[in-house]
């Protein structure tokens, strides 16, 4: 359908949010179904960054070439920081380590091809990782498939606000990133293993498997 509307220039308010939406859970349905993923950062994770990528490159007349460079250098530089001083495994720290730094790298990624200053990217990184603070893995039947797929999506789009969040500001924020990763390492800590991928909690015991 998205196709066709864009085929057929359609009008659509929510066209960009979709499509960034599909990107994303395109790359973990590959994921789910054995299709070989860049972990960015991890596997259950991995959809979220090329889905902001290619929606820069798609939505924004701007992209080029060179600005794919600048955006993975930048999200990978936020991503050693995240793993470094916490954790990007749902096994140690939950979803949070999971979907929740990919978006921030993501949102980095973004804010940096945008035009964003190093306050700004750092900004928009922090925006992405402390909305997504305390989130738990709790896969259905210990699949990668739900909620993992649409969290994914989900990201993506935290990721494109966190940017243009930051991007609209001047880099000034009260929260810097340094201590919103130290919150999800704590957090992580404090987190019933319940809740970090072992399936024992959460959806994956309240939704029946039929």
């Amino acid at each position: 359908k998205l196709q066709e509307q864009w085929q057929q220039n359609k009008p659509n308010p929510l066209l960009a949010n979709d499509w960034l939406s599909i990107y994303a859970m395109a790359v973990n349905e590959e994921n789910a179904a054995g299709g070989r993923v860049v972990t960015a950062p991890t596997n259950g994770a991995a959809g979220t960054l090329p889905a902001v990528l290619r929606y820069w490159l798609h939505f924004h007349p701007e992209a080029d070439q060179p600005s794919i460079r600048d955006f993975l250098l930048t999200a990978a530089a936020v991503g050693g920081i995240i793993k470094t001083n916490a954790s990007i495994s749902g096994a140690e720290v939950g979803c949070q380590g999971e979907v929740g730094s990919a978006s921030a790298m993501a949102a980095a990624g973004l804010c940096a091809v945008m035009g964003g200053t190093p306050e700004q990217v750092e900004n928009a990184a922090e925006i992405a990782l402390e909305h997504h603070l305390g989130m738990t893995c709790d896969p259905v039947g210990g699949l990668v498939q739900v909620p993992c797929i649409e969290r994914n999506a989900l990201g993506a789009v935290k990721a494109v606000t966190a940017a243009s969040l930051a991007i609209k500001g001047d880099g000034i924020h009260f929260v810097p990133l340094d201590a919103a990763i130290e919150t999800m390492r704590q957090t992580g800590l404090d987190m019933n293993e319940k809740y970090k991928e072992t399936s024992l909690g959460g959806l994956a015991v309240n939704v029946v498997e039929c």
